[in-house]
């Protein structure tokens, strides 16, 4: 009852605040959001944030109410029961618990409901939608026992295929976020093959009509259903069942859903799980294609299921009915499904009798303009390719085809010219289609041959459906023969081809489908425009021709002038025969011309109107030549020379030259034999050798520059490239190398030379970024101290220092070192502190240095070797690796020059074997990266030269006046010339851009490559593992780079991955990357000589020891260091007062110490010189100062209000008071009387609210409402009182002049600090407070002693110290306190210097003693002495209560009691004496004198009892008393005497 109740009141609650605006707040809707989420009184809220989950509720609240419920709901959902078991608690409705758990399931539906509508309404805003789908997909998570929750992903999926609205963007979400993990993948094949079959059931023929009527179904409901699904199943990746590995799921369990048992024991298997996802995705694809398609998903379908769903289907033979089905239907249909139905045929052994038959009747026209016409027209090839196809069959496809050609445009000829050249290639028994010849032993043949044939008819029937009956044997292929005289240029040369003896297979090759297939019109005329003519055409005359056209030419037709209209001058052959007159009447007969004006032709014909028409014709025609002729000329402007000579340097015995002149040559042949680049000029190389050598390398290029060479090919070293390139700007001549990766070799300073490879500048940032990839912060460069090595290494450097790496030591090799010499350096290298050696070097001596290192035992286990290109290139240029050699490079990583996989590339690589046993050179070697940089540069010249010759450029040497002025002597300086042309040659060749062997070839603005890439390579036993990439592009990857260059570049470190490696020693562990060196003493440690606060660290001067807090937390640190370290402490400081911190860290600058351990404050200052390790303890300034406790006074019940509330509230009263009088005076007749009473009325009542003791009633409507007003103010007013007195009253205060740093700042007051500390340079130079205000302050006795005498004795009003002290201090001294917050927030740590990788090990430890406990056991050991005395506020604990608290109420109280009964006594006194005089008045003037006398002397006998028994009486009575004298006189004596002892009955008897 008390959970209804709330839950009631709670629900009342949320009605009142939508019934005040309408709709909910942002703040209201939190508020609901904490309280629901606080206990269960407030479950009714959750209705309430439920009404707020739709698409048209504001995005705010919408957000706000989803997260809470997320929050409230997820706790829950192992206690939320079935649909079933909360129905039956419905139902049942006994138990409490049960009913809460039936509303729980109802509320989660209705969560549920609400989650999925946002998300797949087009409404949503898209952040509303992303939320909720992760909301959704969270409980989906969430299942008993981590097991899938199918049932809520199957009602996601279900809105989502019945929307009606596009649902594109949510499965781009679904797909993007969610597709990646298996299970998902697995129940949403699983609920798609549900929702299909449901939906297949309710389908009306409607859908099948609406196919077969060829409508797209758009505004059939079905038909958008059916596109939902069929979108569902695109977004869901395929599956490659041949590679091994792991499968990431969303769910805990993986594939079982809630409710599901797998017995099996394997279920956690690879095979298993393929085998069960292979199934639900054959299930589910099965449903969807009984559907009745719409055309456009028809189309999409059997476009991509030959590559998307064959190949993960369980069984793909099922797919045949579907297949054979739309094979059967005809036309585009049929055309696509081709590729599925042959992929059943030749893999999975589907028969199809009718299969050709069908293919046969698709050979139609529109074939030739079909979207997907290029695989049509390729899998047709590949049906015709069998060797068994009849020889009926074979002649019928070709002459189908053939009578085709007569019909299609130019790009169809040309693939039907291809299709039948490989008809007749394949089958010789059709050639005679060609060519008929009759043996005189094939008694069918002359069967065939004597049969009567018609002239001019064909016996071919193209009508005929069944191949066999079409005729096509008797037939022959006299369309082909027409295409001769094709229109198209092209298709007249290409059906030459046919000609050859296609029966010799030996002289021709197969044409290539996919050469074909994609062309078109535009594909035509841009070859034939693109295409180059070797030679001019060229016309002989006998004699000179004096007129465009002869006579001859044009029968019936002559040359008339136009320059005039009636006279004209004959011509024939050169001489001018007669003049005549033409009339308007009289048509002329001859052709008029004059050489100076234009031409036009009229042809002799007697009727002048159809003279003119015929002329407009003519003239059409002429147009039309005219401009063929311009075009042929404009492609023959220059014409370049029989040959140019171009000069190769390379060293033919290394790697790289032998690689490089085979593919150098295969270019050049190339070359020369391609038509369309260097028409008619032969490219000549002359080749020679430089052994390595820059004078040798100069010397022949002096030879190449006397046989008048336009660019030189080389040279492969950067060496001799520094050489010949100036060379090459004197005689500006271009040298284009494709070895040379020296990065100092700039077209700033050799602008005629040309680098065709990628420098060494991208190479080295590779490397860098492998290098902080790993985390490695140093390395040791290996390399050959030459041009190439040097240079090559201070890129590196350059690379590592952008990324705050660095170069350890350079270990230089001298070129043509001995292995002495290199075993020497490596010796000292190993003493080194880096593991991380980075190898640049030559072939050669980088075999030998891998080797040495091998024997010196430093290519074991904990060393790194990345080794450059060069390496590479020896490992792919190897066909076969010396077992010894590979295990030297064991879990070595190299580079490799990037190569896409071209066309070229793989022309090139399958014509190597050939190429290198055409070479003189002899040996065997494999191509590598740089063979297909050397081939790409040879087409970069040519196609430079090209364009050189085409814009005009002409080759042409003259003499240099700079070399003539040093001429003579036996140096043939004369014969050197400069190129003429080189600059516009050097121009044409920064322009090249085209596809070569290695990807695109462009330069950029700088001279170099674009897109520089490289493979990483791991060694790893017998060979080569690429584990990932690098580009410029986008960094480190697992994905080719061309593959990245298609989207945005990424190089952020999330996307930086590799795949793993194998180091040396054979593990996957990634080495740290540096030991301490060898060669090195054991680690100076600075530890500062403290002469307070010992517990943090103490040095005994006497034994030499040091410990401490600090001490131990660094020595077990480094115990936890998975290697050994010797160090020593050394101690810092005069010993009489602390050291500055600051000049300690200085001496690790100074190298004086190699660490500092103790407890240093990491700040700004310090960090920019040193690196600190994780902070092992927290730190700050705070305020340290004496404070004093203030006890409450006699009058601290004044204290909660202040003067001006007093007096507020006082006149409140009087207001109400005085208002209630108005109001009531006139109909109540309590508030009526004298004015007196009416004055004491007020102010009786008015104040007695005070405590709700009123006892006058209120008896009109606007005086109750202003006292009930009154009433509630008057309670809030006596709440806060009371609450604030109480607290007064019951914690002690304890008071401070200073309040935090502000008002510290402000006092002006002495300010202490303990010697050393930073907080004086904190003060001074951040906060402004002035030096003189400071005071060194050097232990807690100091401390103490300062704070005591204060400010204005000598001391210091506050100390400005770390909190660490702070609290040691204060556990010994209770007389003080921190106030204020702490306003710096800091650590200790221990300072190393930069870039130290002991740091980062030594934090690593840190955490881990922190995760232990082993950090708070030291703390616990050196700080916890007791507990402290003060807090950091200014509140103790609450005393009892004291009567002092309330001297002054009780005063105050008592005084009014007392002169209250003052007052009383005197009037009292004053009444009593009336009353006696009265009475003695009344006796004197009835009695005798006896009597008198004797009452006189009883009365003074009785008094006291008189007097009492007076002010007994009520007052009243003593009115009346006195108003009647006749009565007390009547009364008597006895009367007087008898009233006391009555009166005292009376009394006592009360």
């Amino acid at each position: 009852m008390a959970k209804s109740s709330s839950a009631t009141a709670s629900a009342s609650a949320t009605k009142k605040r939508r019934s005040r605006g309408g709709t909910l707040t942002l703040d209201e809707v939190k508020a609901l959001g904490r309280e629901l989420l606080s206990s269960r009184a407030h479950l009714n809220h959750a209705p309430a944030l439920l009404a707020l989950l739709s698409p048209s509720a504001p995005l705010d609240l919408a957000l706000e109410a989803l997260i809470s419920l997320q929050s409230f709901f997820v706790p829950l959902i192992p206690s939320i029961p079935s649909a079933s078991a909360a129905a039956a608690a419905g139902d049942a409705g006994s138990d409490p618990e049960l009913v809460f758990g039936a509303w729980l399931r109802q509320r989660f539906d209705e969560l549920v409901a609400a989650l999925v509508e946002l998300s797949v309404s087009t409404h949503s805003d898209d952040a509303i939608r992303d939320v909720a789908l992760d909301a959704l997909m969270d409980f989906v998570k969430l299942g008993k026992d981590g097991k899938f929750q199918s049932a809520i992903y199957h009602k996601f999926l279900h809105a989502v295929v019945h929307a009606s609205d596009s649902v594109d963007p949510l499965l781009e979400l679904l797909g993007s976020k969610y597709f990646k993990y298996t299970d998902v993948c697995y129940f949403t094949y699983t609920s798609v093959d549900k929702i299909a079959n449901n939906l297949g059931s309710k389908t009306t023929d409607s859908g099948k009509d609406a196919l077969q009527n060829g409508s797209d179904g758009s505004e059939n409901k079905g038909a958008i259903f059916v596109h939902n699904i069929y979108n569902l199943l695109a977004h869901v990746p395929v599956m490659d069942y041949q590679q091994d590995s792991t499968f990431e799921m969303w769910s805990t369990v993986g594939l079982s859903a809630k409710g599901e048992k797998d017995s099996s024991k394997d279920s956690s298997s690879t095979t298993h799980i393929k085998k069960k996802i292979k199934l639900k995705f054959t299930k589910a694809w099965l449903s969807f294609l009984k559907l009745p398609l719409p055309l456009d998903v028809y189309k999409e379908v059997l476009a991509s299921i030959h590559q998307n769903v064959i190949p993960s289907m369980s069984n793909p033979a099922i797919l045949c009915d579907f297949l054979t089905r739309s094979y059967d239907i005809g036309g585009v249909i049929s055309v696509m499904a081709l590729s599925g139905l042959f992929i059943l045929m030749t893999q999975h052994g589907l028969e199809y009798p009718k299969f050709y038959e069908k293919l046969y009747a698709l050979l139609t026209p529109a074939v030739f303009m079909a979207k997907h016409r290029s695989v049509f027209l390729q899998l047709l090839d590949t049906c015709l390719k069998s060797s068994y196809l009849p020889a009926y069959l074979a002649a019928a496809f070709a002459k189908r085809l053939s009578r085709l050609a007569l019909s299609v445009p130019p790009a169809g000829a040309l693939i039907i010219i291809a299709l039948i050249h490989n008809l007749l290639r394949r089958h010789p028994s059709v050639n005679f289609l060609v060519h008929w010849e009759v043996d005189e032993n094939d008694s069918n043949a002359k069967e065939e041959a004597s049969q009567p044939k018609k002239i001019g008819a064909d016996p071919f029937n193209n009508d005929e459906a069944d191949p066999a009956k079409s005729g096509a044997m008797r037939s022959s292929l006299w369309e082909i023969d027409t295409l001769r005289h094709h229109y198209t240029p092209a298709v007249s040369r290409f059906v030459a081809s046919l000609e050859e003896d296609l029966t010799v297979r030996a002289k021709t090759t197969e044409m290539k489908i996919t050469d074909f297939s994609s062309g078109s019109y535009a594909t035509v005329f841009r070859d034939e425009v693109r295409r180059r003519i070797k030679q001019v055409p060229l016309a002989f005359y006998r004699t000179t021709p004096t007129s465009l056209f002869q006579g001859s030419d044009f029968p019936g037709w002559t040359f008339e002038d136009q320059s005039s209209s009636n006279v004209g001058t004959i011509v024939e052959a050169n001489e001018t025969i007669e003049t005549v007159g033409a009339s308007d009447s009289t048509p002329s007969k001859r052709l008029r011309a004059e050489a100076s004006e234009g031409w036009t032709l009229k042809q002799h014909l007697s009727n002048p109107l159809e003279s003119g028409l015929n002329m407009k014709s003519v003239l059409h025609i002429l147009g039309i030549f005219s401009c063929l002729c311009s075009c042929a000329l404009g492609h023959n402007v220059s014409m370049g020379p029989d040959a140019v000579n171009v000069g190769l340097l390379c060293t033919f015995n290394s790697t790289i030259g032998r690689v490089a002149k085979v593919a150098i040559a295969a270019a050049v042949n190339d070359i020369n034999n391609d038509p369309s680049i260097l028409s008619g000029t032969k490219l000549v190389v002359q080749m020679q050798d430089t052994n390595y050598s820059g004078f040798i390398g100069m010397v022949q290029a002096l030879k190449f520059m006397e046989k008048d060479t336009v660019a030189i090919i080389g040279p492969q070293s950067s060496v001799v490239a520094h050489v010949i390139s100036h060379v090459a700007n004197e005689l500006q001549v271009p040298l284009m190398s494709f070895a040379a990766t020296d990065p100092t070799l700039t077209s700033l300073q050799y602008p005629f030379f040309v680098r065709t490879i990628h420098s060494d500048q991208f190479q080295m940032a590779s490397v860098a970024d492998l290098v902080d990839y790993y985390g490695w912060r140093m390395v040791t460069a290996v390399y050959i101290d030459d041009d190439y090595g040097r240079n090559g290494i201070s890129s590196l450097s350059d690379e590592l220092a952008k990324r705050r790496l660095k170069i350890l030591y350079k270990a230089a090799i001298r070129p043509g070192a001995k292995k002495s010499e290199m075993a020497a350096v490596l010796v000292k290298a190993a003493m080194m502190e880096s593991r991380v050696f980075i190898l640049h070097a030559h072939d050669d001596s980088g075999l030998a240095v891998l080797s040495l290192a091998y024997n010196l035992t430093m290519a074991s286990g904990g060393y790194v070797w990345i080794a450059t290109d060069w390496l590479g290139a020896v490992l792919d240029s190897s066909p076969r690796l010396d077992s010894r050699l590979l295990s030297t490079m064991q879990g070595v990583l190299t580079l490799r020059q990037h190569t896409e996989n071209t066309n070229r590339k793989k022309t090139l690589a399958s014509r190597w074997s050939t190429l290198v046993k055409e070479d003189k050179g002899g040996g065997t070697f494999l191509l590598n990266a740089y063979g297909f940089y050397a081939y790409d540069t040879v087409w970069m010249l040519a196609h430079a030269l090209d364009a050189f010759f085409n814009s005009g450029g002409n080759i042409s040497f003259s003499p240099d006046p700079r070399l003539h002025a040093v001429a003579g002597g036996a140096l043939n300086f004369e014969a050197l010339s400069v190129f003429d042309g080189g600059m516009l040659l050097l121009e044409r060749i920064r322009e090249v851009k085209f596809m070569g062997a290695t990807g695109p070839v462009k330069l950029d603005s700088d001279g170099n490559l674009i897109h520089p890439a490289y493979d990483i390579i791991n060694i790893v036993g017998s060979g080569l593992r690429t584990i990932g990439y690098w580009s410029n592009y986008s960094g480190l990857s697992i994905m080719s780079p061309e593959t990245l260059y298609k989207k945005l570049p990424n190089g952020t470190i999330e996307n930086q991955k590799l795949h793993t490696v194998i180091w040396p020693g054979e593990t996957i562990t990634r080495p740290r990357g540096w030991v301490f060196p060898n060669n090195g003493n054991e680690l100076r440690i600075g530890v500062p000589d403290r002469v307070s606060y010992h517990q943090f660290v103490s040095f005994d001067n006497q034994t030499g020891l040091v410990d401490g807090f600090c001490i131990d937390v660094f020595a077990a640190a480094m115990n936890l260091l998975p290697y050994p370290v010797t160090y020593r402490f050394i101690p810092f400081g005069n010993g009489r007062e602390n050291p500055s911190y600051t000049q300690l860290i200085n001496q690790i600058v100074t190298n004086e110490f190699d660490a500092v351990v103790g407890d240093v404050a990491i700040v700004t200052n310090r960090t920019k010189v040193v690196d600190f390790t994780q902070p092992y303890v927290g730190s700050g300034l705070v305020i340290l100062t004496s404070v004093k406790k203030q006890s409450s006074n006699g009058w601290a019940f004044l204290q909660p209000f202040t003067i001006r509330m007093w007096s507020v509230t006082g006149v409140f009263f009087l207001i109400v008071g005085a208002v209630i009088w108005l109001l009531e005076h006139r109909i109540n007749d309590d508030f009526r009387g004298p004015p007196v009473n009416q004055v004491i009325t007020v102010f009786w009542f008015s104040f007695s609210t005070l405590f709700f003791a009123h006892r006058e009633d209120t008896r009109s409507t606007l005086g109750r409402f202003v006292i009930i007003i009154w009433l509630f103010v008057v309670l809030i007013i006596q709440s806060s009182y009371t609450a604030n007195l109480t607290s007064i009253l019951t914690v002690q205060q304890l008071t401070s002049p200073i309040r935090g740093i502000d008002s510290l700042i402000a006092s002006d007051e002495p300010i202490g600090f303990q010697v050393g500390s930073f907080a004086e340079s904190y003060l001074v130079h951040e906060l402004g407070v002035s030096p003189s205000r400071l005071r060194k302050l050097g232990s807690p006795d100091e401390y103490k002693a300062a704070l005591d005498l204060g400010p204005r004795k000598g001391g210091v009003v506050a100390i400005v110290d770390e909190r660490p002290y702070v609290e040691l201090f204060l556990t010994q001294h209770d007389k003080f306190a921190v106030v204020g917050p702490e306003f710096t927030k800091s650590g200790w740590g221990f300072a190393f210097p930069r870039d130290s990788p002991l740091a980062v090990d030594l934090s690593t430890a840190i955490l881990t003693l922190s995760e232990n406990g082993d950090l708070q056991r030291i703390h616990d050991k050196w700080l916890s002495t007791g507990p402290s005395s003060t807090t950091a506020d200014l509140q103790q604990d609450p005393d009892r209560l004291q009567v002092q608290s309330f001297s002054a109420l009780f005063l105050i109280c008592g005084a009014a009691c007392v002169a209250a009964l003052a007052i009383h006594a005197c009037v009292l006194v004053r009444q009593y004496s009336r009353h006696v005089a009265a009475e003695q008045a009344a006796l004197s003037g009835g009695g005798a004198a006896g009597d008198g006398a004797a009452i006189s002397r009883s009365g003074r006998r009785s008094g006291l009892r008189s007097f009492l028994s007076f002010a007994d009486r009520r007052e009243p009575q003593l009115q009346r008393g006195s108003k009647d004298p006749a009565a007390l006189g009547a009364s008597g004596s006895s009367s007087g005497v008898s009233s006391f002892t009555s009166s005292n009955a009376s009394m006592s008897s009360r």
